[in-house]
């Protein structure tokens, strides 16, 4: 199984550290975020990478070339950053069957991919769902999307709703197992109100479709790196 990891931003937020190199190129603890997540993934047992790159993609290249940790990689160039659906839609020739979906600033527990791979079987299909999305609690969920769930089956995803207003404390971590329905369905994504091609909307529009996806909650570490202070906070984390 290959993981398409999302790694084209500029990273706004983090400058001036990524006025040089892209913002999953950015150390923590003294490797680059991507690197976290990649050997993480590795570990996980991934069988390969189709890396999304954009903004100074020559800069992950010349780091990683064309394996990592025995695993080999493949490089997509993303022109414009349009939104995950759009990165995720240009690896649709490069995948087969089943594949790992993440953001290579978003740093969690090998085991958490370990699960999103092996499943209860071999296809997503096999157990019901078509997508899986990975979730988490959190103590502020009006922050972030929402995964409204019965028991394992995503229902809805609310983004950042009025606070007090959540149905639940587990948000979407950008962490996703998909089959080949989801393509069909970002090919009907339109542009959100920020002008991107959303995979979340794409997933909505797969379940209105008939597709079903599940939710796996994960309890572990995890670092999602956006800006000055979650850098701070993973150079200061014992975990990582």
């Amino acid at each position: 199984m290959k993981a398409v990891v999302l790694a084209a931003g500029k990273g706004v937020r983090l400058r001036p550290l990524t006025n040089n190199v892209p913002k999953v190129m950015v150390k923590a603890k003294g490797r680059p975020m991507l690197e976290h997540a990649l050997s993480r993934l590795a570990e996980a047992g991934i069988g390969g990478f189709e890396i999304v790159v954009g903004y100074r993609s020559d800069a992950i290249a010349a780091h990683f070339g064309n394996e990592f940790a025995g695993v080999p990689i493949n490089y997509i160039t993303q022109d414009e950053q349009l939104g995950t659906a759009h990165a995720v839609a240009l690896a649709e020739g490069n995948v087969e069957g089943d594949f790992i979906v993440t953001n290579g600033d978003v740093i969690v527990e090998s085991a958490l991919y370990a699960r999103m791979i092996s499943g209860k079987k071999d296809a997503l299909s096999d157990d019901g769902f078509d997508a899986l999305v990975a979730g988490r609690r959190v103590d502020d969920p009006w922050r972030y999307g929402v995964l409204v769930h019965e028991g394992a089956a995503l229902k809805d995803i609310i983004e950042k709703p009025a606070y007090g207003k959540q149905t639940g404390n587990v948000i979407n971590a950008g962490i996703y197992r998909f089959n080949g329905k989801i393509f069909p369905a970002i090919r009907e994504t339109r542009e959100s109100e920020r002008s991107e091609y959303e995979i979340v909307d794409s997933i909505k529009i797969m379940m209105q479709s008939g597709g079903k996806a599940g939710v796996l909650i994960y309890e572990g570490a995890c670092l999602d790196i956006g800006d000055a202070e979650d850098l701070k906070r993973a150079n200061e984390s014992a975990w990582l």
